[in-house]
């Protein structure tokens, strides 16, 4: 098991570089386009030195620009402060709908690049005792090998319901994918996080969705 650790807290390194970085990119986007207005904000200060008059409205909607570039880049923080967090949290009593829609928000940059969208099926959350790390982990791992098979236009909607003392987490694709092979690059990539939570990773018959089923409780 010793083993096993290593290997999952290797590949959990990994996902929290991978994250960290496109996080850091979202950031520096919002400050471009915070340091472009202000910029601008400048120039119109300079051209009113030499007798141009400020445009009131030109200005407040400059200045609405910088406000919402700000809540935005104040929201990514948050995001970024509570995922580093939750790299450090023992076994804990979650949402299972929570883990998926922090998972879509973390990877919805990439997901974006691919031009493939990311969405949460409607339905009531469950409380699960596990690592919502370790999850979101695995699910990122699904996640980057269904953008290596999608084309441009997938929708992939993340979904769970609970069956007995097990949960089951659905990635549904469409249009449909070799979920055979995604099952299989999945099962390579993800086999030591696989272990750990005890998830059967597998894929639906009808060729559309893979299936993550693991306990609802989680015991090391």
């Amino acid at each position: 098991m010793s083993s096993y650790h290593g290997k999952v807290d290797s590949l959990g390194l990994s996902f929290f570089g991978s994250m960290t970085a496109s996080i850091s990119h979202e950031i520096k986007n919002s400050l471009a386009i915070i340091n472009e207005n202000a910029g601008l904000l400048g120039d119109l200060v300079a051209l009113s030195e030499k007798g141009r008059p400020l445009d009131p409205e030109r200005m407040k909607t400059i200045a609405d620009s910088i406000r919402r570039r700000v809540q935005n880049a104040d929201d990514i923080v948050r995001r970024l402060n509570r995922f580093a967090h939750s790299a450090n949290q023992p076994v804990v009593s979650a949402g299972i709908r929570d883990i998926l829609a922090c998972t879509i928000v973390l990877s919805e940059r990439l997901a974006t690049m691919k031009g493939v969208s990311l969405a949460l099926a409607d339905g009531d959350e469950i409380e699960v005792q596990t690592l919502p790390f370790v999850i979101e982990n695995l699910l990122w791992i699904c996640l980057k090998n269904i953008f290596l098979l999608a084309e441009t236009g997938q929708q992939v909607v993340l979904d769970a319901r609970r069956e007995a003392s097990d949960i089951v987490v659905t990635l549904r694709c469409t249009p449909e994918i070799p979920v055979k092979q995604l099952e299989s690059s999945v099962a390579a990539e993800g086999q030591p996080l696989i272990f750990f939570l005890r998830v059967q990773a597998q894929a639906d018959p009808d060729g559309s969705s893979l299936h993550l089923r693991m306990p609802i409780r989680f015991i090391e």
